[in-house]
């Protein structure tokens, strides 16, 4: 299994405090979290407007189609954290939908270093039985009551050997690095 290509994007997540409207489906969050009912949440949004609440930046399709330009269409492994404003909305869905991603996809939570580890190791593994996979690792926390995670969102194309010799980068875009192309440890 190699790393076939690496890096981190540009977006960023907007914060802004959850609308008044959206309280009544916070109260279980903040019931979770034992919150008080006067502690500020806030929630991020990768929209230009302020107005409007996107899960995802719509950038991600142009990046994806970069990453993935001169390869099969891989399968995803999305590695995401915290809750979201409103659970009618499933974060992986709107991811895929924002992506246009037909294939095979795996999606987990993660919070904390091990179970980043964890999910590493699972893509690995993942990878090596699918032959290519994309990796997604997005630490925006969409409700959040301290200062937010300005982290970017990272991927690690993961394929096998014979992908790696045939893999051709596809033109640069603006907001996806260089390719770093390597063996894997």
């Amino acid at each position: 299994m190699r790393l076939l290509a690496s890096g981190a994007l540009p977006h960023r997540p907007r914060r802004r405090p959850c609308a008044q409207a959206a309280s009544d489906r916070l109260n279980a969050w903040r019931r979770m979290q034992g919150l008080q009912s006067d502690i500020v949440i806030e929630e991020a949004s990768f929209a230009d407007d302020l107005e409007d609440v996107a899960l995802h930046a719509a950038g991600l399709r142009d990046d994806w189609k970069t990453v993935c330009g001169r390869v099969p269409a891989p399968m995803l492994v999305y590695l995401h954290r915290g809750h979201q404003p409103d659970p009618r909305s499933p974060i992986l869905q709107h991811l895929l939908r924002t992506i246009d991603h037909r294939g095979p996809v795996h999606a987990l939570r993660v919070e904390t270093r091990r179970a980043l580890h964890d999910a590493l190791d699972l893509a690995r593994g993942l990878a090596a039985q699918a032959g290519l996979a994309l990796v997604l690792s997005d630490p925006t926390e969409r409700l959040a009551t301290r200062a937010p995670n300005r982290a970017p969102l990272r991927f690690l194309l993961l394929g096998d050997a014979r992908l790696a010799e045939h893999h051709i980068p596809a033109s640069p875009h603006p907001s996806v690095p260089d390719f770093i192309i390597q063996e894997s440890p």
